[in-house]
């Protein structure tokens, strides 16, 4: 694509040269309009200013991109730069990442190149790192900075081909294809193109300073007033435009992510994805063990589709979900039999490998924590060995209800019995009778030996003897 796009671009770029020809030896009547796709004849308008004059940047909007580069982030990036083109602003991405996938970066990269506004990216704050996506985006950036003690690099491809099997020389058609794409970012920004291609083959990485020795970076900065008082007229040539930095007193704004949007990158995080498909999982499981109940069943319903929507950007095995799923069954069968509780053992063991295999790539930021499916697994058995079980074998007690429910049970005296009074039993006041005739005192404990009407016959229960 990126070939293909080049030659496109060239091809355009040779005809218009030729029809300026045309125009400047007077074949043609009139000047046409000029080009509606400024993108097309960029190097033309930055040879000749007469097709517009320079436009000055006096305010900046800021964005945070920070942790994976996934969809959510890169709907992000697009409504910022929307809305700095439209107010006319600049747009500064504050960035920290460990890298993420190729699609969203590439799509992220695109909106950059193609937006006609200065895009600056800073790998801030201090401790911050601009990793495998993040050097591909610095790469497009109009203006690269970086924070003292932030670093770069590290952007080899990994495999995020979930079931599918990337071989040796599958994935040095990848790596190739990576390279091509960043040393056409440096070409375009003029930044080294030899770093870049190590740190895509070797991953090789390297600290600020470092970068703006050796021209992978244009500046560094502290913090944004730093940046901005570093930027201050600076000429940005871009789309066949001329852009001027008047950041002296340049006015800051940040858009910040919707709710939905941060819920969203929030989620996409593999560790947090898991948690919310167990939890739907258990809350599954729960629902059969409480027919008719509903709640815990739409809750978990829904906390399982929004954990299967972030893991469905994930690279995911299907070996490893089928494992998970042939654990639920068990659960459930173990449930509604009442097998004593060995399938819930095989279950655990099936989710717990099955968690291990799930997420199939080599990229460390998008695996699941071994702690968290350890834990989650634990969790796991003891819902099922101690709150479901419990819960399913009284619902298979028979429930004893009415009159005859209260046979044998231990009421309180509340009226003397002479032999006639009333007894308290389960906050109800009933009219009682001493079974043997004999007067029992205010505040002693009978025992309830028979029922008739809705009089009740009791014994006294000694002092000394236990109740139940």
């Amino acid at each position: 694509m990126v070939i293909k796009n080049n030659l496109r671009f060239k091809t355009v770029i040779i005809l218009l040269l030729f029809m300026s020809v045309i125009f400047s030896t007077g074949l043609a009547g009139s000047p046409g309009p000029v080009p509606e796709d400024n993108r097309i004849y960029a190097e033309v308008t930055i040879a000749d200013n007469s097709y517009a004059d320079p436009v000055e940047i006096g305010s900046f909007y800021t964005c945070k991109i920070d942790g994976i580069i996934e969809p959510s982030i890169s709907n992000y990036l697009k409504k910022c730069l929307n809305q700095a083109l439209a107010s006319g602003y600049g747009l500064i991405i504050l960035m920290d990442t460990p890298g993420g996938l190729e699609e969203s970066m590439r799509e992220m990269i695109l909106s950059m190149l193609n937006t006609e506004i200065p895009v600056i990216v800073f790998v801030y704050p201090e401790g911050a790192r601009a990793a495998s996506a993040g050097v591909f985006l610095t790469y497009a950036s109009d203006i690269a900075v970086m924070a003292p003690y932030t670093s770069i690099g590290a952007a080899h491809p990994v495999n995020l081909g979930g079931e599918e099997q990337v071989t040796g020389e599958m994935m040095e058609k990848i790596t190739n294809d990576s390279v091509a794409f960043i040393k056409n970012l440096a070409l375009s920004r003029e930044r080294n193109q030899e770093w870049a291609e190590q740190a895509v083959r070797e991953s090789v990485s390297i600290t600020a300073s470092e970068a703006l020795e050796i021209g992978v970076i244009d500046i560094t900065a502290k913090n944004t007033p730093d940046l901005l008082d570093k930027i201050n007229g600076k000429v940005i040539d871009k789309l066949g435009k001329t852009f001027i930095i008047n950041s002296k007193n340049a006015a800051v704004t940040e858009l910040e992510m919707n709710l939905i949007t941060r819920f969203l990158h929030i989620i996409s995080n593999p560790n947090i994805a898991y948690i919310l498909f167990m939890l739907g999982i258990l809350g599954i499981i729960y629902e059969f063990s409480q027919p008719g109940l509903g709640i815990s069943g739409a809750v978990g319903v829904l906390l399982l589709i929004i954990g299967l929507y972030a893991l469905s950007i994930l690279p995911i095995n299907y070996a490893g979900l089928s494992l998970i799923i042939l654990a639920v069954v068990l659960f459930v069968v173990d449930i509604l039999l009442g097998l004593g509780g060995i399938p819930s053992i095989a279950g655990v063991a099936s989710l717990m490998i099955g968690s291990f295999l799930l997420i199939n790539t080599d990229a460390p930021y998008l695996k699941i924590a071994r702690s968290i499916i350890i834990s989650a697994s634990v969790v796991a058995g003891c819902f099922m060995v101690i709150v479901i079980r419990a819960v399913y074998k009284a619902h298979r007690q028979k429930p004893v209800t009415g009159i005859a429910g209260i046979l044998g049970e231990t009421a309180t005296v509340i009226i003397e019995l002479r032999p006639e009074g009333q007894v308290k039993i389960s906050g109800e006041i009933w009219q009682a009778v001493s079974k043997s005739g004999k007067k029992i005192k205010k505040g002693k404990k009978v025992k309830i030996e028979s029922v008739d009407g809705l009089k009740l016959y009791v014994d006294e229960i000694p002092d000394n003897k236990d109740t139940h």
